[in-house]
Order: C-alpha cells, then structure tokens, then sequence
C-alpha cells in the first residue's frame, strides 16, 4: 500500500510541474576556474547529467534560467577505491569436505579467511557478509566456529 501511495504521489507530482515546452540552462560555477553548464529540454529531461566537483569541499554556485522543473542533487562519497594493486584485504574463500549422496542434500564447508594487510596498526571495523548459495542454509552449530 505504501508503494502505491507513493506512485500516486509521484504521478501527481508530474503532472502538476510537466510542462512540455521546458527548456532549462543550469550552470554550475566556482571561484576556483570552474565552470559546468547542463541543457535540460524534453530530448534529454529524463537522463542523468553529472558532473565532478573539482574540489570538496568548496563553494559552488547554481544558478537556472528557463522555465520548467529541475532535480539537482549532490552526492559525497567518503569510500575512495585503493590504488591498482594495492590492497588493504586479504581474502580466501574455498570448500571442503563436499558431499553430494544422492539420498540427501548435498553438504560442503566453506573455509573463508580474511585478513588485514594495510599499513596501519589495525584496520578499524571490517564486515564480511557471508551469502550462501541458493537452496542452500548454514548448520546452526558450525556458526559456533566462526571467529
């Protein structure tokens, strides 16, 4: 019910700010030399145009002409991809024991090893989320194992 709520919002949101003579120019500026301009018009008013601040934090300015509406957002992503081969994980995943009788479920331990190799003096928190493969559950008491 939720979900229909929602769509009906969406739906009357459209159709009170859709209008199909739209052409909008948003620009994006700095005092830094930057500079970025976007074209919104009904060619292109469903798809994403993005653009990278060149410095976060900073101070930017948006400014629009035309008529119409505009969705702007702005996203900060805090988790930076390491270096080309550089790693500050070490993980192995393997099984053992396989066992696939034909008058009961096939059964197999799965042997997973993670381990810090950064160059700090620990790695802070680490979260490994284990999925199974489909149709297949963990046995309760080999949970007491893990460490």
């Amino acid at each position: 019910q939720d979900t229909v709520i929602a769509l009906q919002a969406l739906a009357a949101y459209g159709e009170a700010t859709y209008n199909s003579a739209s052409q909008n120019r948003v620009k994006i500026t700095s005092k830094k030399p930057f500079e970025k301009v976007f074209i919104v018009n009904n060619e292109n008013r469903l798809l994403l145009q993005q653009t990278p601040l060149p410095e976060v934090p900073g101070k930017y300015s948006l400014t629009m002409n035309g008529s119409g509406c505009i969705f702007m957002q702005t996203a900060l992503r805090y988790n930076i991809h390491l270096p080309e081969g550089s790693f500050g994980f070490l993980l192995s995943v393997q099984t053992s024991n396989a066992s696939c009788p034909q008058d009961r479920p096939a059964k197999f331990d799965i042997v997973l090893t993670g381990s810090y190799t950064g160059k700090r003096s620990s790695s802070n928190m680490v979260i490994i989320d284990v999925k199974m493969l489909s149709g297949f559950v963990p046995v309760k008491s080999s949970l007491d194992k893990v460490n």
